[in-house]
This record gives C-alpha cells, sequence and structure tokens, in this order.
C-alpha cells in the first residue's frame, strides 16, 4: 500500500511540475513577467512561482484566468508535445486516463477530457467533488461560457442570486461572467462533467 502510494504521489508531482513548465514557457514566450502576470491575474508572484515550479497546485477557475492573460488555449497547459494527434479529432479512452492521475485543486480534483485541435473553441474537464466540499474560491467570475453537466452525486449549484440543486443528468449552461460558485450536498462524491469556452484573449 505505501508503495502504491508513493508511486501515485511521485505520478501526481510530476503532471504538477509538467503543468508548472508549461506555464512558464507560455509565460516567457509572451515575454510577460512574473510580477506583470500577478498584477493582471490577481494571483500572488508568490504563488505563480511555486505553480511554475510544480509546488503549488491551480483550480480550473485559475489556469482559465492565466491563459486568458497569456492570449492561449485553456488546453495549451495540458498538451503533450509528443502526442501525434489526428487534426480533426481526438479520442480519450477511460482505459488510458486510468494511469494518469488528476490534479488537485482545494475542494475537488479534475482531469482533462478534450484535447488539443486547430482553432480549438472549448475545453472539457472531469470534476470530482468529495461529501462537502465547495468550489474554491468560493465565487468565481471569468470569461466565457461553461456548460456543467452532473453525472453523480447531488450538486448545489449558484449563479448571481439563485441557486440550484443538480441531481444525475441535469445540466446547466451559464456566462462565466456572472458570479457562480457551488458545493458537493450530497452523501457520495460528487462528478460532474464541465466544458468552458477558452479564453484566447485578455481584457
Amino acid at each position: 500500500m505505501d508503495k502504491n502510494k508513493s508511486e501515485l504521489e511521485e505520478k501526481t508531482r510530476a503532471v504538477a511540475i509538467r503543468l508548472g513548465a508549461r506555464i512558464r514557457e507560455a509565460r516567457r514566450a509572451k515575454q510577460i513577467t512574473l510580477e506583470r502576470l500577478s498584477k493582471d491575474t490577481d494571483l500572488s508572484p508568490g504563488f505563480l512561482s511555486r505553480l511554475e515550479r510544480g509546488e503549488s497546485s491551480a483550480s480550473i477557475s485559475n489556469l482559465i484566468v492565466i491563459a486568458g492573460r497569456l492570449g492561449i488555449p485553456l488546453g495549451d497547459f495540458f498538451e503533450d508535445p509528443d502526442a501525434k494527434a489526428a487534426p480533426h479529432y481526438i479520442l480519450n479512452r477511460a482505459k488510458d486516463r486510468g494511469g494518469e492521475p488528476p490534479l488537485t485543486a482545494r475542494g475537488y480534483s479534475y482531469h482533462l477530457m478534450s484535447g488539443e485541435l486547430i482553432d480549438q473553441q472549448m475545453s472539457a474537464f472531469e470534476l470530482v467533488y468529495p461529501v462537502g466540499e465547495s468550489m474554491d474560491p468560493e465565487v468565481l467570475t471569468h470569461a466565457g461560457e461553461e456548460v456543467l453537466y452532473l453525472l453523480d452525486g447531488r450538486f448545489e449549484f449558484r449563479i448571481g442570486d439563485k441557486t440550484l440543486v443538480l441531481e444525475p443528468g441535469d445540466c446547466v449552461h451559464f456566462s462565466c461572467e456572472q458570479p457562480h460558485s457551488g458545493k458537493n450536498v450530497g452523501h457520495s462524491p460528487a462528478r460532474l462533467l464541465m466544458i468552458v469556452t477558452p479564453v484566447n484573449s485578455f481584457g
């Protein structure tokens, strides 16, 4: 058990390092300093530095904001530079995801489900919220559109002044510029499919 746990921790660390390196490469390619990125994203320089070194985890909302400031598709942070994907479709098999640990953020874990297409217009993620966990930060706003589809569990979603309780099969499509938040209010993990339009420009 200890060996398996150690191997999983090593894989998770490797994923975080790879993600951080891609963020750093994208930032440097745009000739943006950490301080400038911090001011434009409201994320601290210390957090961004740790993130680029693979020492901190980022929520999807953090990555959306960073990608928006850098003017790149969200999927660029996850693409495998050695992958030879077909130009018009990408197949993501469940058996292949089994060996890749999820990324973690405060409150939930996630896997990228989509890939990197030419002129990509959206990214898809599978999110898992343990019992009682919430989105972090508690209220989010960012550019773009989002679709949340609840696969398992029970999930309370708040947008503006509305509170919606989602059951399996329920789906909500919304503008991300509206303040939104969510929480697992069930007795088992809540599993969601999230589809978000990438942010390709800043401002």
